[in-house]
């Protein structure tokens, strides 16, 4: 029996590394670039204006770089920016951004995408993420370095997910998370999501000087026995002088606390955030695939 030629659409137009592996199946459009030792499995799509950096793996039936579902999208050449040493799982699903948002996503490096997660318009994916099974991003989120969202949870757009943050499986998030937190709610039904201590294993990974790594510990602990009168617990640990990573979280949660809802980006509507002006601030090819 002679082989079956294996059926691929590919562009002429893309820029692909030459040791590119591209499964039967896969469509790749025009506006892509995929950087060297990118693995695409079956049935992939690339489409938009997408780049991907160096040593991803895309795995069946992921679609990568459509047009958001925001009704405001015009059809702008907004972009997708992927990092390297990613891991797509099966059918992961990832945007453009909008003209409005600032007309970019951004997937760092080293992060971990699980079955059927999705990353939706204008989001911000810092590298070393965890994206559970059936993670869904809204538009517009922020995940730090590091963080943690479990399988099934759900995160309202402009919502922020602090760094080495831990969200645990199922949990509704509607306003920030705080870094190096534990954060779910016992009944979902009737009890809204909230801090429940430190997530441990995020403090570890962070791997701070013992001395940070002390005073964040303590500045966690009396932040968040209760999160009642937040403001004025923020504001002693402030003048008391805690610095590094314990200031950090302060700063966070002062943000959090200013913005519509409990979400700080709440108030950047209608404008580019930060990061994209970070993004275009420095060259491309600085930003694709910075990881340390």
């Amino acid at each position: 029996m002679p082989e079956l030629a294996v059926i691929r659409d590919v562009a002429p137009e893309a820029s692909i590394a030459a040791d590119v592996t591209i499964g039967p199946y896969c469509v790749i459009g025009p506006g892509v670039s995929i950087g060297p030792g990118t693995r695409l499995r079956r049935r992939v799509t690339v489409t938009g204006q997408t780049t991907i950096g160096a040593e991803n793996t895309f795995d069946d039936g992921c679609v990568i770089g459509c047009a958001p579902q925001d009704l405001k999208y015009r059809g702008g050449p907004t972009q997708l920016a992927i990092g390297n040493r990613n891991r797509f799982d099966k059918l992961v699903t990832a945007h453009i951004g909008t003209e409005e948002g600032g007309g970019l996503t951004r997937i760092g490096s080293d992060c971990v995408l699980m079955h059927g997660a999705h990353v939706a318009h204008d989001c911000f994916v810092d590298d070393e993420v965890h994206l559970g099974r059936h993670v869904q991003l809204a538009g517009h989120i922020r995940v730090e370095r590091g963080a943690v969202i479990e399988a099934f949870a759900g995160v309202h757009h402009f919502s922020t997910i602090g760094r080495h943050a831990r969200v645990r499986a199922r949990t509704p998030v509607r306003r920030d998370v705080p870094p190096y937190t534990d954060f779910y709610s016992t009944n979902p039904d009737i009890q809204p999501a909230s801090v429940h201590g430190i997530h441990r294993k995020g403090l570890w990974a962070a791997r701070l000087a013992p001395l940070e790594e002390w005073e964040l510990h303590r500045t966690l602990l009396e932040l968040f026995a209760d999160e009642w009168a937040l403001q004025t617990r923020i504001e002693h640990l402030v003048n008391i002088g805690v610095e590094g990573e314990a200031l950090k979280v302060c700063r966070f949660c002062q943000r959090s606390l200013s913005g519509p809802f409990g979400r700080y980006r709440e108030a950047l509507r209608g404008q580019p955030p930060p990061e994209v002006k970070a993004y275009y601030a420095s060259s491309h090819t600085d930003n694709i695939g910075r990881s340390r």
